[in-house]
């Protein structure tokens, strides 16, 4: 039993920070705990502004209120003790990729206009 708190203690001293995301700034930039992470590897050049905006309400919906370790710039998400070895990073930067070569079919299977409202019927 006394061997849990100890591999706890050593993973958690492997991360440079453990929190709570609280706000999506841009796709590069997460505050958590109240600081600011810059995601590193992160690249959303090159999509246009209805892409921008389906990104930034899905990674909402995606990491806020999510408890993460953070490690130079790589961040995690903590999964009770342990964490997913592909990184927010990684799912934010293949989320770009895709909306760069198949927007139109990506936003009709996986994101109803109902949810993205004005923004995506390009009224707002």
């Amino acid at each position: 039993m006394a061997l849990v708190p100890l591999l706890i203690m050593v993973q958690a001293s492997y991360f440079d920070m453990h929190g709570t995301v609280n706000q999506v700034i841009s796709p590069t930039d997460l505050i958590i705990d109240g600081k600011e992470v810059i995601l590193t590897g992160v690249d959303p050049s090159g999509l246009d502004d209805s892409q921008y905006t389906y990104l930034m309400l899905d990674l909402s919906e995606m990491v806020i209120g999510k408890d993460v370790f953070v490690k130079n710039g790589y961040v995690y998400y903590d999964l009770l003790g342990s964490y997913n070895s592909v990184s927010i990073n990684e799912m934010i930067q293949k989320e770009i990729r895709d909306l760069k070569y198949s927007y139109p079919y990506y936003i009709r299977t996986y994101h109803p206009l109902v949810r993205c409202g004005a923004v995506c019927k390009g009224l707002a």
